[in-house]
């Protein structure tokens, strides 16, 4: 037999970690996607026939419900993106450049709707704006114009809006900080105006971030279940991911179907990121180096214009519902417009070997095991996606970037058909290990996105200096790469704990039977009409969640 050459091995070895990544992210991502396109196109394919190529998509096309309802799922999710911009730009414009006081605070009341789940902001709405419930009691009876409005295509469109627009508020203000102010001083010295400054320097820098945060919130309303399944359906409002999540777990099963517009759904998704790429590309400004921006001096009367627009926006995403949110968790009996309150719900949430300490405990587990696991391999898959070239190297950076786009119930369902393949010998549904596994492959995503842009930032000197001094590449990850990352892994664990808290999609399709989290409970709850106890799930989750957050706040600041 003969020998392998030398100079082949050492290019093996060299190339082990990037092939054992390459097929780690194509086990959790690529496999199951696979099979759900497979299943998709052939509807027997998994019991190992090829007949009824596209039948699927044919029923599709012919069932005007069907594309009525994709068109709605686009025109939401559209106008979800467009009510997120108006209501978060003003914000980001306001934080970055002008003088207005109390701009911690403000940057706090943009946190507090991104930390809060669409579907409890959409849940706690619904006691507000239902027949007899808290705006009832409040005002004496709400207009039934209002009630109408709400429970329609634009009233769920806010309520997701208003979950979402921080993150464009946060992408805009940190752009606009910055953006040197030479080029405005410039133009003004050239006699251009605020708006021709604003049209024809600021609008083009800003133009990719705008677009980027537009992508987030567009996929963000694409893919949630939450609000369509709580809210749209209270609004006659079919949504795909609705849908789909009916047309698995509602009998008769029909996967081909669920596949086939789960397809489309990551179409779409892939369709909307390599769009805005292009048009950012196209339009852009370009790059430019960071400098001090320009701040802008608001009188008296602009600060008040701009502390009412962001206190507004902080009431409606925050303010009332968490009251609404509270009160109904208090809430013992209603009399004379005012709730008796008690704490017996909290108790019976809470007792020893209840259900909901049960899902609580899970949520818990599950939260701290995915983030670690999360930020272990999203660091080590950025740590030789950044410093590896490459066709595989490119092919890796594509497959990393497949769990940010794809929507979460695509995955959920992929995971399905994947793990219940007749030759998968793994008995892993129906088992709380398969929904550690969905956390994991949806939000790995958070801990490759800062390893990424904290390592491109990093100079590769120092672990060069380490290989020739003999160095491993496993030590030289360890004790020199590892320490740097520490900041951005964190973070990256902080951000899964926390979403992985308030995880809905993956939860109610993956957990086996008999088995909840925090989710889960709060949405079986609120459907089977004990709304007290799911308002109470949905307080302390919250509380966890901000508990864990202000810790790592405050041990940062002490290092």
């Amino acid at each position: 037999m003969a020998a392998i050459p030398v100079s082949l091995r050492r290019y093996l070895r060299q190339r082990i970690p990037l092939l054992l990544c390459v097929a780690l992210m194509l086990g959790a991502a690529g496999y199951p996607l696979a099979i759900l396109f497979a299943q998709s196109l052939f509807p027997n394919i998994l019991g190992g026939r090829f007949d009824g190529f596209l039948d699927a998509y044919r029923r599709i096309v012919e069932t005007q419900d069907l594309l009525a309802m994709i068109g709605t799922s686009l025109a939401w999710a559209g106008s979800v993106t467009l009510v997120s911009w108006i209501f978060g730009i003003p914000c980001g414009y306001l934080l970055a450049r002008t003088d207005m006081p109390g701009k911690l605070w403000a940057r706090l009341s943009l946190l507090v709707p991104i930390m809060t789940p669409p579907y409890i902001l959409a849940l706690s709405y619904i006691l507000i704006m239902q027949q007899g419930g808290f705006g009832d009691a409040a005002l004496g009876g709400l207009p039934e114009g209002l009630r109408a409005w709400f429970f329609s295509f634009w009233g769920v469109t806010v309520v997701m809006a208003l979950a979402s627009f921080g993150y464009v508020s946060l992408a805009v203000e940190a752009t606009l900080s910055g953006l040197p102010r030479r080029l405005e001083d410039a133009a003004s010295l050239l006699g251009a105006g605020w708006w021709t400054r604003m049209r024809t320097i600021i609008l083009p820098l800003l133009l990719p971030a705008i677009l980027n945060s537009g992508l987030l919130v567009f996929l963000e309303a694409l893919s949630n279940f939450g609000v369509p399944a709580v809210l749209g359906t209270r609004s006659n409002l079919p949504l795909l991911p609705a849908e789909i999540f009916y047309l698995v777990t509602s009998w008769p099963v029909d996967l081909a179907l669920a596949t086939s517009l789960s397809s489309l759904l990551c179409l779409f998704a892939l369709i909307t990121l390599y769009g805005s790429r292009w048009l950012a590309n196209v339009i852009g400004g370009g790059d430019v180096r960071p400098g001090a921006p320009e701040i802008i001096r608001l009188s008296a009367r602009g600060k008040v214009l701009a502390w009412t627009w962001l206190g507004l926006l902080f009431a409606c995403s925050s303010g009332v519902p968490y009251v609404a949110m509270v009160l109904t968790s208090l809430a013992d009996g209603w009399g004379q417009g005012m709730p008796g309150l008690t704490l017996d719900h909290y108790r019976a949430l809470l007792e020893p070997g209840s259900r909901g300490l049960q899902a609580l405990l899970t949520s818990l587990g599950l939260s701290v095991a995915a983030a670690t696991i999360c930020v272990i391999l999203g660091g080590y898959i950025a740590y030789v996606n950044v410093r590896s070239q490459g066709p595989m190297q490119r092919f890796l950076d594509g497959l990393a970037t497949l769990p940010r786009v794809i929507p979460k119930i695509v995955m959920a369902v992929a995971l399905i058909l994947a793990w219940n393949a007749v030759w998968i010998r793994v008995d892993l549904y129906n088992t709380v290990w398969m929904l550690l596994l969905a956390y994991v492959v949806i939000y790995i995503t958070d801990a490759l996105n800062y390893s990424n842009s904290t390592l491109r930032s990093m100079s590769p000197n120092l672990e060069g200096a380490g290989a020739i001094l003999g160095a491993s590449r496993a030590r030289v990850f360890v004790e020199i790469v590892l320490p740097r990352l520490r900041p951005a892994l964190t973070a990256a664990w902080l951000t899964t704990f926390i979403v992985c808290m308030r995880e809905l999609v993956a939860s109610i399709l993956l957990l086996p039977p008999g088995v909840d989290v925090t989710a889960t409970f709060i949405f079986n709850q609120f459907e089977q009409g004990d709304i007290a106890v799911a308002m109470a799930m949905a307080t302390i989750t919250i509380l966890l969640s901000t508990l864990v957050l202000v810790v790592f706040q405050l041990r940062r600041r002490s290092v």
